[in-house]
Formats: C-alpha cells, sequence, structure tokens
C-alpha cells in the first residue's frame, strides 16, 4: 500500500470518528431536550432537589411493597398448596414475588425504551407485561372455573398481585426518572449548559441555553 493510500485511508477513518462523534452528542443534546420537556425541571439547581425526591419516594414505595408481601401474602392465612400457578408451578408466594420482580424489569425496560428509542427492551418489557398478566389474572380464574379455589379466594389473591405490579412499576418509574434526571445534570455540567427558568419559558423553547 502507497504512502497516499494510507493517507486516505487515515483520513477516511478519522472522518467516520468525527461522525460517530457528533450523532452522539447530537443524539444526547436530543435526549436532554426531551427529558426538560417531559420532566420540566425549574433550573439547574432544581435538578439535585427532584433526584433526591424521586430517588427517596421510589425506595420509600419499594420498602412499603416487600412489606405489603410479607404482611399479606408471605405471612398471610393462604394455604399455598392450593392455587398453584400453572406457570412453572409457582405456589402463591412465589407467584407474588415473580410479579415484584417481572413488573420491576418490565417497567424499567419500557421507560428506558421510550427514552433511549431502542427496540429491543420495549419487546422484552411486552414480553414481561404477558407473563405479568397472566400471573395476576390467573387466581381469579381458578377461583370462578375451577374448585381450587373459591371465588372470594380467587378476587382477593389477583387483587393483592395487581396492587403488588401497579406498586412496583410506579417505583420503577421514580426510579428511571432519578437515573435519567443525574445524567442530565452530568450533561448539563459537562457541556456547559443552564436550563430557561421555568417562568420564563415558551411554547417553543426547549428550556436549555448555552452558558457564557
Amino acid at each position: 500500500m502507497s504512502g497516499g493510500d494510507i493517507m486516505e485511508s487515515e483520513a477516511n477513518s478519522s472522518a467516520d470518528s468525527l461522525e460517530t462523534v457528533n450523532s452522539a452528542i447530537e443524539n444526547s443534546q436530543e435526549l436532554a431536550d426531551r427529558l426538560i420537556s417531559r420532566l420540566k425541571p425549574e433550573d439547574n439547581a432544581s435538578i439535585l432537589k427532584m433526584i433526591a425526591n424521586k430517588a427517596y419516594f421510589s425506595g420509600g414505595l419499594g420498602t412499603i411493597i416487600l412489606v405489603f408481601w410479607w404482611l399479606t401474602v408471605d405471612t398471610g392465612n393462604d394455604d399455598l398448596s392450593s392455587g398453584v400457578s400453572t406457570f412453572f408451578n409457582l405456589d402463591f408466594s412465589q407467584v407474588a414475588l415473580t410479579v415484584i420482580g417481572l413488573g420491576l424489569l418490565s417497567a424499567l425496560l419500557r421507560d428506558f425504551s421510550r427514552e433511549l428509542g431502542k427496540l429491543a427492551p420495549a419487546l422484552i418489557s411486552g414480553a414481561l407485561i404477558i407473563l405479568c398478566c397472566l400471573y395476576v389474572l390467573e387466581p381469579v380464574a381458578l377461583g370462578f372455573f375451577t374448585d381450587e379455589l373459591s371465588s372470594s379466594d380467587g378476587i382477593w389473591r389477583t387483587a393483592r398481585l395487581a396492587l403488588l405490579w401497579l406498586g412496583i412499576t410506579y417505583c420503577a418509574h421514580l426510579l428511571v426518572d432519578a437515573s435519567l434526571l443525574a445524567w442530565l445534570k452530568k450533561f448539563c455540567d459537562s457541556k456547559g449548559l443552564i436550563i430557561d427558568p421555568l417562568s420564563g419559558r415558551d411554547d417553543s423553547s426547549n428550556g436549555m441555553l448555552l452558558d457564557d
């Protein structure tokens, strides 16, 4: 290979690298704009308070969910030998933990997919939601259509599973928001960007300005 070919190859490689860097910067800028538009931080300083609040409530809600599972499911009066799930032969306590785990993972994947525009996490999240639905609705179906559970027991089990699922989903939503806000704070600091005060924005402004 001649010297001219080597120089041309290096130039092309440098151009590709520069294009990749520019594309990553543009994607980061777009993500920052979306986060500002959706979460509406008042200014740069308020991001820290929003991170703390969302993480605080996420941790508290997660603890409440585990205590609710322990008091109403694991140490409850349910006969765990009855109404065993058709899916992987899990008893009710195990089903409740599975719903918590699948619900948390599904919500995390869905929220991150929404913000980052990734296909695979959304597909996995959709599959996990179906599994959660099956586990949540199975007890009430067993209560009405089989002799394994009474209708009242089936409804009570489904109600508890639904509460656990809804609670962990909201908990995951708060956790994702806190994580994205932490990224936004780091991005603004590294790029020297400031956020317009919320009261001074108009509909056409994305809320972000270069810091002079």
